[in-house]
């Protein structure tokens, strides 16, 4: 094992070391959230002390300067949010750090050839972002399944009598999450003062969606030039739903494309598992050779060659 493998091993046992013991136990979290609703009551004067929404990128004050002027972070917190993870993006690099730690371990002990070795480090620190990005699409998609019930709801509520702000009020108490809760959102920046077309583009882009991107369309569309919106909305519903019957059409019969691609980039790095626990070092032959790197290093861009075209030729645009 190199000096620069055991110099990374230690620095980011180091800091896992420091951040856990930095951490704020449940008591200090319980008071903290007290003290933070104290600060927001409202003063004797009748004006809020604090309407601006705070965001934490790390609980260590240095890490936090420094993430809050990184474009990445930026994004990172984004889809923390779009996941709906407690995580802040400090704890995640954190984790991520962790991970690709015990993964570089097995792979120095399995792989002992140099950069080949920090492979299943790499695989496994990307796991932490893989997961985000899977729970972000399982709350996407709930949020389009529920979007043409919305768009009823909010064209009901305006032959009703409602105004668009207190209709999508309503749409907050009558949806669950995620479609709910984002409408709520959405609903008290418009009471705190912001423009209706800024407090939709927000939506828009904590979910950028493209059915999603009709509606807000619509709505904007119609406030410029007028017209009957609940018929519209009507129309935009009837939309959607035709949308989302043909994508469910589309994922049935493109599910054994999706399957096999899965399978069979599955398939090389779960026999290499097996063959090393059942017997420790079979692969060391293929790692010592330089014919044997090269042949690793040409399966592993073939393979995301291969996951590059199966994945395009499943994918249809609708």
């Amino acid at each position: 094992m190199s000096m620069i493998t055991v110099f990374l091993f230690v620095l980011v046992a180091v800091f896992a070391t420091v951040a856990f013991f930095t951490e704020p136990s449940a008591a200090d979290k319980r008071v903290q959230q007290r003290l933070s609703g104290l600060d927001r009551r409202i003063m004797a004067d009748g004006e809020q002390a604090e309407i601006v929404r705070q965001v934490t990128f790390s609980r260590i004050e240095w890490v936090d300067r420094f993430l809050r002027d990184t474009k990445a972070a930026l994004q990172l917190h984004l889809l923390l949010e779009q996941a709906k993870v407690s995580w802040t993006v400090g704890r995640f690099f954190f984790f991520s750090a962790c991970m690709m730690l015990v993964g570089s371990i097995v792979g120095h002990y399995w792989i002992p050839a140099g950069f080949v070795g920090w492979i299943p480090g790499l695989l496994l620190g990307f796991t932490p972002l893989l997961w985000l990005r899977y729970r972000r699409s399982v709350r996407f998609r709930r949020f389009n399944l529920l979007l043409p019930e919305a768009v009823d709801l909010i064209a009901r509520s305006l032959r009703a009598g409602q105004s668009l702000p207190m209709a999508m009020v309503t749409v907050a108490e009558e949806i669950s999450d995620p479609l709910g809760p984002e409408f709520r959102r959405c609903a008290d920046e418009m009471n705190f003062g912001l423009p209706f077309r800024e407090a939709m583009l927000n939506l828009f882009r904590r979910f950028p969606l493209q059915d999603l991107q009709f509606l807000i369309s619509a709505i904007l569309l119609q406030r410029e030039t007028g017209g009957n919106l609940a018929e519209l909305l009507d129309k935009t519903a009837a939309l959607l739903r035709a949308r989302i019957h043909l994508q469910q059409k589309v994922k049935v019969y493109t599910a054994q494309g999706r399957m096999t691609g899965g399978i069979l980039l599955a398939l090389p790095f779960i026999a290499f598992v097996l063959l090393n626990l059942v017997r420790p070092g079979y692969t060391a032959p293929l790692f010592e050779s330089e014919t044997g790197r090269i042949m690793v290093y040409g399966t592993l861009v073939s393979m995301a060659l291969g996951a590059f075209f199966i994945r395009r030729i499943i994918t249809i645009k609708y």
